[in-house]
């Protein structure tokens, strides 16, 4: 990755009165620095969809009154991160890693459409990877709504990670569109 052309910080008071403004600006951001040569209407929709998935998951889950968010924009890509404190993403909880060091990747979510797995490339930092989705590995309707969110963004992006520092109590949701 080149260095970073642009780069916003950006605190989310978690409130829904706040999220179509913070969308707007966070969108509006992003459209007056993408290269000439980036897709626009692609990333700007893709943008759209994660930002709002992420807004949405700091009013419901972040531990606390604000979330910090950051869009670099490089020459190739734009990355977007997320990140507030408070309780890790469930995947991280020594119950969920999988048992054996070999085996990282975890089918989390799957319906006809979609197969969604967390791959754990450490103890506290998960990549996760969709599949077109198979009649063979259906979940119950209730855990595909759990992870519908991040099945979104997983789709709508190059790259969506998940990291946990346990030091801080900091959850670090990062997503990669490449240009």
């Amino acid at each position: 990755m080149q260095n970073c052309a642009d780069k916003l910080g950006f605190e989310f008071d978690n409130s829904a009165e706040k999220l179509v403004g913070s969308l707007e600006y966070m969108l509006e951001h992003i459209a007056g620095n993408l290269p000439a040569r980036a897709d626009a209407e692609d990333i700007l929709f893709k943008s759209k969809v994660i930002i709002t998935e992420l807004l949405t998951n700091g009013i419901k889950h972040a531990g606390n009154s604000n979330t910090w968010f950051e869009i670099e924009i490089y020459p190739d890509c734009l990355v977007i991160r997320k990140n507030d404190k408070g309780t890790p993403l469930y995947l991280v909880d020594p119950d969920h890693l999988p048992k054996v060091a070999d085996e990282n990747k975890k089918l989390i979510s799957a319906d006809m459409l979609n197969s969604l797995y967390a791959i754990w490339e450490s103890e506290n930092h998960i990549r996760f990877a969709s599949e077109e989705g198979s009649f063979d590995e259906v979940l119950p309707v209730e855990q595909v709504m759990e992870h519908f969110g991040i099945l979104i963004i997983t789709c709508s992006s190059d790259e969506f990670t998940y990291t946990y520092d346990r030091l801080s109590y900091t959850n670090t949701f990062r997503v990669q569109l490449l240009f």
